[in-house]
């Protein structure tokens, strides 16, 4: 077994060291500072999939059978996850501080990312009264109790967490869902350069939300779901396939938590009740310094697309010489195999060839069906942006 694993590297772990490639992109300061943020935000996206699919299904393997052994290196499910955990902890500390550096860097820049610790009593001001006319009426907090049963917590949204103590000194968990599309995610304080998350607003607002409690201490989390769900084991050719897969997206966000990110050090005692009510196992818990979900870097992006100097050089997809213009795309195939490279190439192509499969009656029906599924929703647009943005795009057919 020893030497197995030195001759080959497990799938998992050989997956965190692609992730750790991308990280690597983050922290290398010849990419252009927008860009290493985008990179930051690909590794946080990368390690929520790799715990829905990959971690979910170990231990989905568990419960089958704890003894299965992967082929290559003989490591048993639990095995894996052992050895999976720490490699995460590693990564995520070095995510935290390239965060962190590349936060100090955009200072330069006129955006600076703060906290209640560095802001003036005019902005604290502004910001209680933005907190009770914007935010304090749109959010929906939970107090866990006897009658409180634990609410369902959504797949990768943010939640203020409170240990809130009665006048009896009896404790109780409240819980506050950050996430809100009605309000922004990232609030500008100064009308210039000053931001600050809404999650971190609200989590220092939390004695004004639970009145009549004293907070003996706080933290926001996001919880990971399993998402490893067989599509064939469940697919009935007589479905909708549009129903059938919409109905599967459901069942990905429903499944058991098997990641738990906090942004804050909690009791132990705390971390143990959450464990419980999440039933998941302490190893899987995570503290992060820097912000639970990096999406709100697109905003920040969006305010510096004049500096052209923080991105990369916008390329342009080429027109591949191998198609001849005005020209069925299937008939085109059909005298020789076709190679597009993306994103160097364009994507259209591909895309007139969909249309063109989508109304040619000699496709079979199941390629029908997913041909029509894609003309009839918005992944050609989509598609078609991404590559002219000069994105790399996956397509699974």
């Amino acid at each position: 077994m020893k030497t197995q694993q030195k001759i080959f590297m497990n799938r998992e772990l050989s997956w965190l060291k692609f992730n750790e490639r991308v990280l690597e992109e983050a922290e290398n300061k010849e990419v252009p500072l927008c860009e290493r943020l985008t990179f930051a935000s690909i590794y946080q996206s990368n390690l929520d999939e790799f715990f829905m699919v990959r971690v979910g299904s170990l231990i989905d393997q568990i419960l089958l059978d704890k003894n299965m052994k992967e082929n290559k290196t003989k490591m048993t499910p639990k095995e894996q996850l052992d050895a999976i955990m720490p490699q995460v902890r590693k990564l995520n500390r070095r995510k935290d501080n390239v965060y962190e550096e590349m936060m100090d860097s955009l200072k330069e820049h006129n955006i600076h990312l703060v906290n209640f610790q560095k802001i003036s009593k005019k902005e604290s001001e502004y910001l209680r009264a933005y907190f009770q006319a914007e935010i304090a009426p749109l959010i929906s907090p939970t107090i866990i109790g006897k009658r409180q049963p634990f609410p369902f917590l959504k797949n990768k949204e943010i939640y203020a967490v409170a240990v809130l103590e009665t006048k009896n000194r009896k404790e109780k968990l409240g819980i506050i869902p950050c996430g809100n599309e009605t309000f922004d995610r990232l609030i500008n304080i100064s009308g210039k350069d000053a931001y600050m998350l809404s999650e971190e607003m609200i989590l220092h607002y939390v004695p004004r939300i639970f009145k009549g409690y004293h907070v003996k201490s706080k933290t926001l989390i996001r919880i990971t779901r399993n998402a490893d769900i067989d599509a064939d084991a469940l697919y009935d050719e007589d479905l909708d396939y549009r129903e059938f897969m919409a109905d599967l997206m459901k069942q990905r966000k429903k499944l058991s938590p098997v990641r738990l990110d906090m942004s804050r050090e909690m009791d132990q005692a705390v971390i143990e009740a959450l464990c419980r009510y999440l039933e998941i196992t302490p190893d899987r818990v995570f503290k992060s310094e820097a912000p639970l979900d990096l999406s709100f870097i697109f905003q920040i992006q969006d305010l510096l697309r004049k500096n052209s100097e923080l991105f990369y050089e916008k390329r342009v997809p080429q027109k591949s010489p191998d198609f001849r213009e005005n020209e069925s795309i299937l008939d085109q195939i059909r005298e020789e195999d076709k190679l597009l490279s993306y994103p160097y190439e364009s994507i259209r192509p591909f895309l007139k060839m969909l249309t063109e499969a989508a109304e040619d009656e000699s496709v079979i029906s199941i390629k029908m069906t997913l041909y029509r599924l894609a003309k009839q929703s918005k992944v050609v647009e989509a598609l078609c942006e991404a590559a002219e943005n000069g994105k790399e795009v996956v397509v699974l057919v």
